[in-house]
């Protein structure tokens, strides 16, 4: 009887919900939302464990890309090729993570975003690559699945690169691309050929592109290279190939290859023919048929020829010779009839001279050349036609006159001759096989010389540059263009002086490249799936590009390994550290989230979009993200506030600056926020141009470019001259030139308004916590990191002691044998078998069976007593790591200061300087309490480019020492001066026009030591074009209760209250009037019942009562406050105090203490009194401070470099002494500012 069905009835809508709520789940956990302990989504973790598991280390070889991404997929994640490879992609470039965990080799995509290599190329064997060891099939390059070569190829920019190597990809489905000049190539479907296309997201302009043969279409554009760099084996030694039969008749055999020899081949695979074991050649041409008689009696001394003459006006010769013809078959002239007919693979593999000898005699044989004269139009022209049989011959023919930069057509069948015909036409192929090959009869010669009397005028049908005339015509809309056919070599090598008169500088460096690689185009006929599986292969080239010539075609790959900080995050996965889960079949196993000593989720952030959810986390800087930690496990209770002291915000690989710290604040305090990034950009006052070298994060540098060219072009922004993209190797840069008399911050503003020079990025820290979705603060990321790497160090350091017990307990049976060796040993001896032994052992020395096991498998020499004191001292370190272990174990503060030292470890190896810097948007300037207060260096240039550095990256040094480099400067520029202050305190910037700016000094961009910082004019914006930062000075408020004095370089001092200050506006305000002839070199705060001093350059110094100076208006040039003799001039000032001392110093680094009370108080207006004796080795004072023994100084040079050391270093000397040396100095060096902190 049939049983039932039990039918369950159950709500279709709550149905449809929950099968929805469970496909949402599936998607954030398994593929778009990151693990907030490794920072990783599944794909990036499996992919990082496959090459971990295949070793893939970064101190390995690298493997392609392809054999990585077939592991994953056949191991741990059964999706598309695709997917995984592009995943895979983004981990290793450098302009996506801030630290990438793949290490690529080759192309893997730009920052314009360019798409990446495919991840492998492989071609079937009959494909020919040129070498140096000739133009090899790259199946007969080597015969091992994967084996090191050594040879020279061609790269798609025509130079010769490395090839190292070889690979035998196995079999697989192939698709074969042949194009309208009949160019073939038969590789795998991702095969990756370079092609010249219009698509992408800037469609008007041109560019090349790989594509792989599966995305291929006809009508695509093949780029074919006809510059070759790469010439083969010059004499090939041929004595290998000599017949060893000794019954052969002994005829003389060429020992190497040579001209006569390939010109003979040439001839005989055009006009020879095998009968019954003899060669046979035959041609009207007596000529011709006399010159290769001869060669033969030349090459082959001792060989008879048998001659007839045949029907047609022929002559005909017979060599039966066996030695000669076997030799003949040996060096690749085979035993075929004309269909079969091939190159010789001698002659592949020989230089350049021996395939011109070749060709020459090919040409000679079957090839035939005709002068045409169009009467109707007075034109004429050369065609030169080469027939054969054989479609592999006109194949390897077509690739080897690319080696000349010739380029043929598409060969047809001629019915009238049943063979097919390849014809070599256009004026430039044409005088290149004149020039480079040429004809050996005198007719044929005479008609090819015709070319040298023609003239390069003609439009050729198939030689152009597809797309160009249509770009340029769109782009520049110039009635000259519109006028010209400019899409041909020639037209463009004729008239690229007007060209470049029109286009701009780009499209000129553009059009050079296309006239320098002379690519052919060639538009793809037939995209054929050959629905067969062939065996392929490829090579590994040594260069950036990867890329190598093969049958004309470009072709490249990629290959990868991992970074070193990539393993960081997987050391450890033996021991027991995570979890591990079957893989999707249950046939292995894989981790569930990965040890990671590395904060990964901080550091490199994350993206993904999910059902209903979406991350987006931000990268920071690694040394920071450890830094604050650090500080978490020191302090449970630390705040957002605390750990941003020492995470000051996001850190992008691209770099750029961040404006404005309140959303960084909100996203660090609520898991959400938005932040503005823009461009770092330098304005370029004197020279009308704005710079920008580094964009925001995930933009498109076309994408840049583009917006800008259309704002122009829509009159949205004004005042753009130029805009050019002269990005290079070396980095970032694209300019944009301004018009005369335009504000570029006007400019700058509109652009930032209409372009993604500025961008939001909005931040959402969603990632997954125990199987959920969750948005986390900034310090419930570092703790649920710091959670997991307690429960990885626990389960390690459990591990570890495990093992160490374990082996302890073995040792301990080893000793109690040792020290009974004779009994132990007879013990054994008297036993039936090993079970016996060992139940003896256990009872006698009540050990266990490991123990006893261990016993009977030591070997005798074990016994010994110094294999005993090895036991001993194993025994002893053993017991020393269980201790530690255990120790660890104890608590979790032991556990933690694991933890600390790991992370101060690899913030040791990894760390470095962050690429974004961040600004304080206007609206913050009253969030004071918001900044951390910490002292740092100002330091400002003569082009006025400044920063600030901590002054904790300055250690104290020894007096005399060459000082660190503080910052890199430009050509031509130099430092002027170093200030030391702290950020919460106000920066006065006077002006060459003696005009005065504020702005704190946390306002200035935080950047490293080794960094050029940013120009000043880009922070304070509302300085005129013409106008220049000569000094700097440093206040606590501008409401303390001192006054401003002012020293000029003419010896005139004025006293301005500080309150005549106190209103900063953007725009600046006047602080001192000054003649056109004199300049401000100092202003230093003057208290009441100081005195004040005047350096000047010959050494004098004056010193007066400040009560001679009187309190004047900020629009007041002065009085005189020191007598200077002509030549002379002010270099500095002070307000002293009577108890401190005075510390000169010199251009040349010397520099002494002497006490105020030395200087005698004059009168202000006097000549002064020496302050230091001067000569060639000390050279003439630039600075001075009034210091105490407790005081540090910092010294700047002119070339970048500062030094920072103890006041009380410096002696104390008299007036008249030279000082002594306070920093050592290069020849062409100076001190050029000194100050007190």
């Amino acid at each position: 009887m049939q049983e039932a069905r039990k039918i369950e009835e159950i709500d279709l809508q709550e149905k449809m919900k929950q099968s929805y709520l469970d496909y949402s789940m599936s998607v954030i956990i398994g593929r778009a939302i990151s693990d907030v302990r490794d920072g990783l989504k599944p794909v990036h973790r499996r992919i990082l464990y496959a090459m971990w598991d295949m070793g893939l280390k970064h101190t390995q070889s690298y493997k392609k890309s392809a054999r990585v991404v077939g592991d994953v997929l056949g191991k741990y994640h059964p999706h598309g090729d695709q997917s995984v490879y592009n995943a895979m992609v983004r981990m290793a470039q450098d302009f996506s993570l801030r630290y990438p965990l793949v290490d690529g080799q080759g192309n893997f995509g730009s920052l314009d975003g360019d798409s990446p290599a495919a991840m492998r190329y492989c071609v079937t064997g009959d494909t020919l690559v040129p070498t140096d060891q000739g133009n090899l099939p790259i199946g007969e390059i080597s015969d091992g699945l994967e084996s090191d070569i050594d040879l020279e190829v061609t790269n798609y920019q025509g130079d010769s690169v490395e090839a190292e190597k070889y690979f035998d990809s196995g079999y697989h489905e192939t698709i074969k691309i042949k194009t309208e000049q009949d160019f073939e190539l038969e590789g795998s479907k991702n095969h990756p050929i370079l092609c010249w296309t219009r698509e992408g997201e800037d469609d008007s302009k041109p560019s090349l592109k790989w594509k792989v043969a599966e995305e291929i279409e006809e009508g695509d554009i093949a780029v074919i290279n006809r510059k070759n760099k790469v010439s083969g084996i010059s004499d090939l030694d041929l004595s290998e190939y000599y017949p060893g039969n000794p019954d052969y008749k002994d005829i003389d055999l060429p020992e190497k290859m040579n001209n006569d020899l390939a010109f003979l081949l040439g001839a005989f695979v055009a006009e020879a023919s095998f009968h019954q074991d003899k060669i046979m050649f035959d041609n009207q041409d007596l000529e011709f048929y006399n010159k290769i008689k001869e060669t033969l009696f030349d090459q082959f001394e001792g060989i008879e020829l048998y001659e007839r003459e045949i029907q047609g006006d022929c002559k005909q010769f017979s060599v039966y010779h066996q030695r000669v013809v076997e030799f003949f078959k040996n060096i690749g002239f085979n035993e075929t009839k004309s269909k079969g007919r091939e190159i010789p693979f001698t002659i592949l593999l020989s230089d350049q001279e021996i395939l011109r000898q070749f060709l020459k005699g090919l040409f000679e044989g079957d090839g035939s050349v005709t002068h045409h004269v169009d009467k109707r139009h007075g034109g004429e022209s050369i065609e030169l036609v080469y027939n054969s049989s054989s479609k592999k011959l006109l194949k390897q023919l077509k690739t080897l006159l690319l080696n000349f930069g010739i380029v043929t057509t598409d060969y047809h069948k001629d019915g009238r001759k049943d063979c097919f015909k390849l014809l070599l036409t256009g004026y430039k192929n044409v005088k290149r096989f004149y020039k480079e090959i040429g004809f050996y009869s005198k007719e044929k010669q005479l008609k090819l010389e015709k070319i040298e009397d023609m003239e390069n005028n003609g439009l050729s049908k198939t030689d152009y540059i597809p797309y160009l005339s249509d770009y340029l015509r769109e782009k520049y809309d110039h009635y000259y263009l519109k006028n010209h056919n400019l899409d041909r070599y020639n037209r463009l090598e004729r008239y690229k002086e007007k060209i470049f008169s029109i286009v701009d500088k780009h499209d000129q460096e553009f059009i050079e490249k296309l006239l320098d690689r002379e690519y052919f185009f060639s538009e793809i006929t037939e995209v054929k799936h050959t629905d067969e599986e062939k065996r392929v292969y490829s090579i590994r080239v040594n260069s950036g590009c990867h890329s190598f010539m093969a049958n004309g075609f470009i072709n490249h790959n990629t290959e990868a390994r991992l970074t070193r900080i990539a393993e960081e995050m997987l050391y450890d996965l033996n021991k027991d550290t995570v979890d591990f889960r079957d893989n999707f079949d249950g046939s292995l196993k894989e981790p569930v989230v990965l040890p990671s000593k590395v904060p990964n989720l901080l550091i490199n952030g994350g993206s993904g979009i999910a059902v209903g959810m979406a991350t987006n986390i931000p990268p920071h800087n690694l040394g920071e993200v450890i830094d604050a930690t650090i500080e978490h496990i020191e302090n449970d209770s630390v705040c957002v506030e605390d750990l941003m002291k020492h995470l000051k915000g996001p850190d992008f690989p691209t770099g750029g600056r961040i404006v404005g710290r309140e959303g960084i604040r909100k996203a660090y305090k609520t898991g959400k926020g938005k932040i503005t990034l823009r461009a770092e950009v330098e304005v370029l006052r004197d020279q009308d141009r704005i710079v920008v070298d580094e964009i925001p994060y995930n933009v498109r540098k076309s994408k840049i470019v583009k917006q800008i060219a259309e704002s122009v072009r829509e009159k949205e922004i004004e005042g753009i001259s130029d805009l050019r993209d002269e990005s290079d190797r070396e980095g970032l840069r694209i300019v944009i030139d301004l018009k005369r008399n335009v504000n570029p911050d006007v400019v700058l503003n509109k652009l930032y308004k209409k372009t993604r020079l500025e961008k939001t990025f909005g931040i959402n820290n969603l990632a997954i916590v125990d199987e959920e979705p969750e948005v986390l603060d900034l310090k419930e990321i570092i703790d649920e990191f710091v959670e997991h790497r307690v429960e990885v160090v626990r389960r390690r350091t459990q591990y570890l002691l495990d093992k160490a017990e374990s082996r302890l307990h073995i040792l301990d049976g080893l000793l109690i044998a040792l020290n009974d060796v004779d009994n132990v040993v007879e013990l054994i001896q008297d036993s039936e078998d090993k079970q016996h032994a060992s139940g003896k052992l256990m009872e006698e020395y009540d050990l266990s069976e490991d123990q006893s096991d261990a016993i009977l498998k030591m070997r005798l020499q074990k016994l010994t007593g110094l294999e005993k004191d090895k036991l001993e001292d194993e025994h002893q370190s053993v017991s020393s790591d269980i201790e530690e272990y255990k120790e660890i174990l104890s608590s979790r503060e032991n556990v933690l200061e694991v933890i600390e030292d790991e992370l101060a470890e690899v913030k040791s190896d990894y760390r470095d300087e962050r690429r974004t810097t961040i600004e304080q948007s206007h609206e913050e300037i009253d969030e004071i309490d918001l900044i951390p207060d910490e002292e740092v260096v100002v330091s400002l240039t003569r082009d006025g480019y400044v920063k600030r550095t901590s002054l904790d990256e300055f250690r104290k040094q020894n007096r005399g020492g060459r000082g660190l480099i503080s910052m890199t400067t430009k050509e031509n520029d130099h430092l002027i001066q170093s200030i030391v202050t702290s950020t919460h305190q106000w920066l006065l910037a006077f002006t060459d026009k003696g005009r005065v700016y504020w702005l704190r000094a946390y306002r200035i961009p935080e950047y490293g030591r080794r960094s050029q910082g940013r120009p000043i004019v880009n922070i304070l914006s509302k300085m005129d074009n013409d106008e220049e930062i000569t000094t700097l000075m440093s206040i606590k408020s501008l409401e303390e209760d001192f006054d401003l004095l002012f020293a000029t370089k003419k010896g005139k001092v004025k006293r301005t209250s500080l309150r005549e200050f106190d209103n900063p506006r953007p725009s600046g305000i006047i602080a001192i009037k000054l003649a056109s002839d004199d300049e401000l070199i100092g202003v230093k705060p003057l208290e009441e019942d100081q005195d004040i001093v005047l350096l000047q350059s010959s050494g004098k110094l004056i010193r007066f009562d400040e009560s001679e100076l009187s309190i004047t208006g900020r629009d007041t040039m002065g009085v005189k406050g020191i007598r200077l003799e002509e030549g002379e001039k002010v270099v500095d000032l002070e307000a002293v105090e009577e108890e401190n001392e005075l510390l000169p110093i010199t251009s040349h680094g010397f520099g002494k203490r002497t006490r105020v009370k030395e200087f005698r108080r004059t009168h202000r207006a006097g000549k002064g009194i020496k302050a230091i004796k001067l000569g060639k080795r000390n050279g003439e004072p630039v600075a001075m401070a009034s210091v105490r023994e407790e005081n540090d100084l910092f010294i700047t040079i002119k070339e970048g470099n500062s030094i920072r050391i103890s006041a009380q270093s410096v002696s104390t000397q008299s007036r008249n002494a030279m000082g002594v040396k306070l920093i050592d100095l290069r020849e062409d060096d100076r001190v050029i500012d000194l100050e007190k902190i």
